[in-house]
């Protein structure tokens, strides 16, 4: 398989192209037994631009760009 083609199944299937992330974590006691959990990530911004020819041999340009926030939240119970 060609690099355009790998890079052309990447981009649509799995457009998963992140290469840093900042990460920032915090957790919180409310009792001995329960605690309460906050995470934040900001996936920084990257591009990926591949060329090649489609199956007819007609020349084409291809980017994808991706960057991504996510907030988590969770809890523990000591028993």
């Amino acid at each position: 398989m060609s690099t355009y083609d790998d890079e052309s199944f990447r981009i649509v299937v799995v457009p998963a192209i992140v290469e840093h992330h900042l990460t920032f974590g915090i957790g919180y006691h409310v009792t001995p037994r329960f605690s309460a959990h906050a995470g934040l990530v900001h996936a920084l911004k990257k591009s990926v631009n591949e060329s090649g020819t489609d199956i007819t041999g007609q020349p084409v340009e291809m980017k994808s760009t991706l960057s991504e926030n996510i907030v988590a939240f969770g809890f523990t119970w000591r028993f």
